[in-house]
């Protein structure tokens, strides 16, 4: 992947609206941890690696993407927040006038606004067993693989009942399996199949919105 395009698309992401506006108002990405997991999920989604990831100690990096957020925020197309750490990183004026959706896969921006969405909804050890509960091939490598199965019952848990993930995801990221997980929530007074919890994130039907 040429530079351009590759800034093409750290652009659309940090630009995107999200899918589900009302209840994620707040579009920015909370740090390059974030971009990475997102970019990540997102192209292994869509089917391919186009973003070269590889296992790295913070889960999966793509060298592509970092050399692109460093080149953009250099030249004032994004700004980075703390940028060793997980401030957010929002697109400049300047940024907008560079951005050019239509040097993007369509299909591509909508994983990328879908993955967005959701993992904008959930705090950071949800995030981490979300995606580590779910690619299993981003732990290979981590440092916080320990931190992740401490945290992974009750955050996938807490994604289930927000409605975040589905009954089904929640039980496979749990690591229980679905008569496990099950049986987890009823020991703690939850009834699985309970309509008050339903899942809100969706995959969006059209090109997102900048």
């Amino acid at each position: 992947m040429n530079r351009e395009t590759a800034d093409q698309y750290v652009l659309a992401l940090v630009a995107m609206k999200d899918a589900d506006a009302e209840r994620v108002p707040d579009n920015s990405i909370r740090g390059k941890t974030w971009l990475q997991k997102i970019m990540y999920i997102a192209s292994k989604m869509y089917g391919d690696n186009r973003f070269g990831f590889r296992p790295h100690k913070h889960g999966v990096h793509s060298s592509i993407v970092d050399d692109s957020v460093t080149r953009c925020s250099k030249n004032g197309l994004i700004c980075v927040h703390h940028p060793d750490g997980d401030g957010a990183i929002h697109i400049t004026d300047k940024g907008r006038k560079v951005l050019d959706p239509d040097k993007c896969d369509d299909n591509m921006l909508r994983q990328m606004q879908s993955t967005k969405t959701l993992l904008n909804s959930l705090d950071y050890r949800e995030m981490i067993v979300y995606a580590y509960g779910k690619f299993p091939e981003m732990r290979e490598g981590s440092e916080i693989v320990e931190d992740f199965e401490s945290w992974r019952l009750d955050k996938s848990t807490s994604m289930y009942l927000k409605g975040s993930v589905s009954l089904a995801l929640a039980a496979t990221i749990s690591g229980l399996g679905r008569e496990g997980f099950e049986d987890h929530l009823r020991r703690g007074g939850i009834e699985p199949y309970t309509p008050l919890v339903h899942t809100t994130i969706v995959m969006p039907m059209k090109r997102p919105e900048f």
